[in-house]
């Protein structure tokens, strides 16, 4: 395949960015369901999981006829100040000021009456274990959008940013629950139960030794690296992670797919803060980037769910090619494959309207245009590979 060229991913995630805008951030969600009046009132458990499951599954929109309201999304907005604090790094954005106007939005939106500052979904959630409700805290949202706000705050120097983000920190170590056995410690997904989700653990600890970079308190460095001992320790030899173990057998959930590509960021993000050079993390690294490199076809397709093809997911993409852009670090060869990966995306599932289409199916396409699922990360991992790109050359 062609090697995408540089105008191109600018021209791209341009038009991108005026799709965006032009809806002001705003949008729908995969699981947005349960925001209809006419479901937000099931009682059943399967009913709610029914419309949900429904809604994220079917390439037609029934949003229009449930009258779903779009809404803009925390997390989203996270991706895309960090989005656009890699532009800027870049030099392809002169000026803070669309910075300084989401994170102003995150500081005012964030979910309230916990220990530190956090955040959630602007939609209720069910999915087979239990019903989230509109804006309840997650460890994995509370850490990209503490991600960005670091992100912000080493731009603009504001203190202010690095004060929320080491607030959440406190969310994280004092409001989630932790299991804690003779490998370390894991953090749970939410405050409301008590699981075991590998990456979404390290993430928490991704930031957490991130803010320590900052405040140099040793108990950040301690929840930080328990929790990274953790995970490590459950690493498989071949370099995959199981999603996730039930707390009370210790049974692993396999599914293979992008959050294989958080747990890598997540321990980029540690050796990164930490300035290490501990071969434990560095191999770990090393070993879950050769795994999840066959998680992509050569041509740059993402498994759904490996080894399961079909469907071709747009947040499969965008993380390969936001964590291979950031392995390049490690190994020059793996910014070609982002590149390769961004190639085929934008090939397959750009719109000429100016946004990302959900998935490619074997024989048809769902192009309903997702805000967070597809457009802010997707506007995340371009500007990621842009920025690496740049700082190549």
């Amino acid at each position: 395949m062609k090697k995408i060229e540089f105008e191109e991913l600018k021209a791209t995630i341009g038009k991108l960015e005026k799709y965006i805008e032009e809806n002001q951030y705003t949008g729908y969600d995969p699981y947005d369901a349960l925001t209809s009046p006419y479901l937000k009132k099931l009682k059943s458990k399967w009913s709610r999981l029914f419309f949900t499951v429904l809604f994220r599954r079917s390439p037609i929109d029934f949003r229009t006829i449930f009258r779903v309201a779009k809404g803009i999304n925390p997390k989203a907005m996270g991706l895309f100040l960090s989005g656009y604090a890699n532009l800027y790094r870049a030099g392809l954005v002169e000026s803070k000021e669309k910075m300084h106007w989401i994170f102003e939005w995150l500081k005012e939106n964030y979910s309230k009456g916990y220990s530190g500052y956090c955040w959630g979904y602007n939609f209720p959630w069910q999915n087979r274990e239990r019903l989230l409700k509109e804006n309840t805290p997650t460890v994995v949202n509370t850490s990209y959008v503490g991600h960005a706000i670091l992100d912000y705050h080493e731009l603009a120097g504001e203190r202010e940013a690095l004060d929320i983000a080491r607030s959440a920190c406190d969310f994280i170590t004092k409001d989630l629950n932790i299991t804690e056995n003779e490998k370390g410690i894991c953090f749970s997904y939410t405050p409301v139960e008590k699981n075991i989700v590998h990456n979404a653990s390290v993430l928490g600890a991704s930031l957490l030794a991130r803010v320590y970079s900052y405040t140099k308190e040793e108990e950040l460095l301690n929840y930080a690296t328990k929790a990274m001992n953790f995970t490590v320790s459950y690493q498989h030899k071949d370099g995959r992670w199981d999603y996730s173990l039930d707390a009370r057998t210790g049974k692993p959930r396999v599914q293979t797919d992008w959050h294989q590509g958080f747990i890598i960021d997540s321990l980029l993000w540690y050796i990164e803060a930490l300035e290490l050079d501990n071969q434990k993390y560095v191999k770990a690294v090393e070993k879950g980037a050769e795994f999840y490199k066959k998680q992509f076809t050569s041509d740059g397709r993402g498994y759904w769910r490996y080894p399961r093809l079909y469907p071709i997911n747009i947040h499969n993409q965008a993380q390969g090619i936001i964590t291979f852009s950031k392995l390049a670090k490690i190994n020059s060869n793996y910014l070609n494959f982002a590149e390769n990966i961004a190639n085929w995306t934008i090939k397959n599932l750009w719109s000429p309207h100016g946004y990302f289409y959900y998935q490619r199916h074997r024989f048809f396409t769902n192009r309903i245009p997702y805000m967070r699922w597809s457009q802010a990360w997707m506007f995340l991992a371009l500007s990621s590979l842009i920025w690496r790109v740049k700082h190549e050359k």
